[in-house]
Parts: structure tokens; sequence; C-alpha cells
């Protein structure tokens, strides 16, 4: 009888230690698995950072094209004064009002914003403003 008692003593232990040897399988497997994710959470972070760190900078781009719209459209807007020509604030190319009159005529015979920047000289932000102003509402 302590035979079999023994013999199940021993069996029980191997039990335990199979079941000792998968556990700690299975804890080096999560820990490695932790790791990647720690590594992933990381680059998630950092990507963030970039994006967040773009964004300002394209707010920022946006502000300024918003500027340079409103002082094209001041400067669209403006009647031509022969006696003496106004300073703009923000002038990168000088064009003269009168200037735009082509290219508004154009707009009214369906010119679209790429012909307005080829043959007109425009930037896109320009030929955009002016057909909003004198296209009827297309793009």
């Amino acid at each position: 009888m302590t035979d079999y008692l023994v013999w199940g003593l021993a069996a029980g232990e191997l039990v335990i230690l199979a079941v000792l040897l998968r556990l700690i399988g299975s804890q080096k497997r999560l820990e490695r698995e932790l790791k990647l994710l720690e590594e992933r959470v990381q680059r998630s972070n950092e990507d963030l950072a970039g994006l967040c760190s773009a964004a300002v900078a394209v707010d920022r781009r946006l502000a300024a094209n918003d500027n340079r719209l409103n002082t094209i459209a001041d400067r669209v807007s403006r009647p031509v004064q022969a006696s003496a020509p106004q300073p703009h604030p923000i002038q990168e190319e000088p064009t003269p009002a009168q200037g735009y009159e082509d290219v508004i005529q154009k707009i009214r015979r369906g010119a679209d914003i790429d012909e307005l920047v080829r043959d007109c000289g425009l930037t896109r932000d320009e030929a955009l403003l002016l057909m909003r102003l004198h296209g009827g509402g297309k793009r």
C-alpha cells in the first residue's frame, strides 16, 4: 500500500512539475508580448506627437493663407484709381486690378482653376478666390 502511495505522490509531483513548466513558458511568452505591445504603444505615441506637430504647422499655414486670401480679395475688390496707386500691405506679385478683368472674363467663359493658373500666372489660391467671387459657385 505504501508503494501505491509513493507512486501516487511521484505521479502528482510530475503533474505539478509539468504544470509549473507550462506556466513558466506562458509567463515568458506573455513577457515577450508585453514588450512588443509596449514598443507599439511607444511608436504610436511618437506618431501622435508627429501628427500634432504637423497639425500645428498646417494651422499656421492655413492662417497665413487666410491672410493672403483676404489681401487678394481686398486687392481685387478695390476700384482702380488712376491718380495714385495705393501700396498693398502684402504684395508678392504686383498685379494691377485691371489685369484681373481678363481673368474674370475667362472665368465667366468657363475657364477652370488649372487653366487660370497655367495661362494667367495666378497662384492656385488666387485662382480659387477669383472663381469663388466671379464663377457663380463653380469650382
